[in-house]
């Protein structure tokens, strides 16, 4: 291994060494456990740069950074010679959704809770073509896309509160509207299992947070 040159993101030099960087290292690995999660390497950067995070040059993070940062196997380590970023098993695992993604990326929906909103009769709801609401087409309840969305990411975060002593979330919700409809999509996939629209009440069935 050269002993000069520029280290991989996450890492510094220690003579003939390659240690963990203390600002760099927790940000690539919360990349691979963003990874493992969202499974797309677009919501990762996004989410990255909305939680204020930049690259070694100051740069914002792209699809192609996390893709590259993903693929070097020097993260879980070289005995003596670079110290362990990540589990062997969280490398393993994100190559996995790698290479079972070389066939094209899963099709995300026209609108952001298509599939996951039902009415209180429990028929799902649609967004009728040209149309700005959600509408249930047996009692033809309504509801905004732009309410049910602000609805959403509020009660998201307080129930993200009450908790934990930190949401994950907590540096995405001031630039939520930055954010892509796929990125959107991502997170909402991983946090609600089911939105119920009852008159005026809208309640979120989540995943389990702890």
């Amino acid at each position: 291994m050269a002993r000069s040159g520029p280290t991989s993101f996450g890492y510094k030099r220690d003579g003939d060494k390659l240690v963990l960087d203390g600002k760099e290292a927790p940000i690539r690995k919360r990349l691979f456990e963003l990874f493992l999660e969202h499974r797309r390497k677009k919501t990762v950067a996004e989410i990255l740069n909305a939680e204020g995070f930049k690259t070694r040059n100051d740069a914002y993070f792209t699809g192609q950074t996390v893709g590259r940062l993903l693929n070097d196997e020097k993260v879980t380590g070289e005995t003596g010679k670079v110290e362990a970023l990540i589990p062997r098993a969280l490398f393993r695992k994100c190559q996995d959704i790698l290479k079972s993604q070389k066939g094209g990326a899963k099709r995300k929906p026209a609108h952001l809770f298509a599939g996951l909103l039902f009415c209180q009769c429990g028929d799902k709801m649609y967004v009728p073509s040209g149309s700005h609401k959600y509408v249930c087409r047996t009692c033809k309840a309504k509801i905004h896309k732009a309410d049910l969305e602000a609805i959403f990411i509020e009660q998201l975060k307080s129930q993200y509160y009450q908790t934990k002593s930190r949401s994950p979330f907590d540096n995405l919700y001031s630039k939520w509207a930055t954010l892509s409809l796929s990125t959107k999509r991502d997170i909402l996939e991983a946090t609600t299992k089911r939105i119920e629209i009852e008159s005026n009440k809208v309640t979120l069935f989540l995943v389990a947070l702890d």
